[in-house]
């Protein structure tokens, strides 16, 4: 008899094409995404890119890569940025990027990126409003519950609280033992704006964000999941201040709250982020220091940008591993997706 992989039976089952196969059997308490209890026995594997495509001539390797995700993986995270800094934030290249992650035979889940709505106030942007183009970048990716890409997974969205009803891109899942959670921290100062009056769109999703990383942190203790997944596009720069504003730092709350919370988890968390850096590998840090705190649980990672288009980051999450997350970097062009 033929062994069938693992993550092909999942796929075959979902897909109701499991004629002769044994799909696993699976309690009604994970009717919301049925793979958790399955993925937390047999073991997972996630994707993780960013700032990918920059430009219409990166959206065949991005294509590809996706494609590789299908038969590597089980969902992806973007980290955000799915236009370049200096392409327009226009309708069309909203709906063109939106056309090519929903194509991901995985689910895919965004965290959006300054070059997605914060930037967008640039010339070579277009000069449009970023809060006016944060809007549209809702209703065109964040509106529905569940992720992107030709297989879904249903999320919750902070937006399903009366309080925080306008941040439907803050996302929390839980697949195999591993709650996920994404929220939007773009990398141009976390949109910090130095001019006169109140910075109310900052200070509103600071809030925001404050608030859904707290609840990230009680629901992974609630479920007593192994891990925690925290993904944003900002490089909050964990070794030291983001000055800026005559020595304001940005990213402080963001960096306190998941010091103080990550110090209390009994499980590990995983912070994915995006942001500039140099092109060699990009090696996990670990343990990560914030706010003066060595955290001996905290793993950091940054994913891979537009000047290393074809590379993207897998983690592998096995049963009775330890250590949780192990990663490695894969370069879609020297490893091409395989048939099936």
């Amino acid at each position: 008899m033929i062994a069938v992989p693992p993550r092909l039976v999942r796929l075959v089952c979902r897909l109701g094409l499991a004629a002769g196969l044994a799909c696993p059997a699976l309690p009604a308490t994970a009717a919301t995404n049925p793979e958790s209890p399955y993925a937390a026995r047999q073991g997972f594997a996630f994707a993780l890119l960013g700032n990918v495509p920059f430009n219409n001539a990166d959206e065949t390797i991005v294509a590809q890569m996706l494609g590789q995700f299908g038969t590597e993986t089980d969902l992806a995270i973007h980290t955000g940025n799915v236009k370049g800094r200096d392409e327009r934030c226009d309708d069309e290249t909203y709906i063109r990027r939106h056309t090519l992650l929903n194509a991901s035979p995985v689910p895919l889940v965004l965290a959006p990126g300054e070059n997605d709505w914060a930037d967008c106030d640039r010339a070579a942007a277009g000069q449009y409003g970023p809060v006016e183009r944060l809007n549209r970048l809702r209703e065109l990716f964040f509106e529905p519950d569940n992720s992107l890409g030709t297989l879904t997974l249903d999320l919750q969205r902070q937006s399903e609280t009366v309080r925080f009803r306008g941040y439907p891109e803050n996302a929390r899942w839980e697949y195999g033992d591993i709650l996920f959670v994404t929220m939007n921290v773009p990398g141009n100062h976390n949109n910090y704006r130095t001019g006169a009056g109140r910075n109310g769109e900052y200070e509103e999703r600071v809030q925001a964000d404050s608030s859904w990383l707290r609840q990230a942190f009680s629901a992974a203790a609630k479920l007593k999941t192994r891990g925690l997944v925290v993904a944003f596009a900002a490089d909050p720069r964990f070794e030291g201040r983001h000055e800026y504003a005559g020595g304001t730092d940005p990213y402080a709350s963001l960096k306190a709250d998941l010091a103080r919370l990550a110090s209390k988890y009994t499980g590990q968390v995983l912070v994915v982020h995006g942001g500039n850096g140099p092109p060699e590998p990009h090696l996990p840090d670990h343990p990560v220091k914030l706010n003066g705190k060595t955290l001996q649980n905290v793993t950091r990672i940054r994913t891979y940008g537009h000047s290393r288009p074809a590379y993207w980051i897998k983690v592998s999450v096995e049963p009775g591993d330890k250590q949780v997350f192990r990663m490695e970097t894969v370069n879609t062009v020297l490893r091409p997706p395989q048939p099936r």
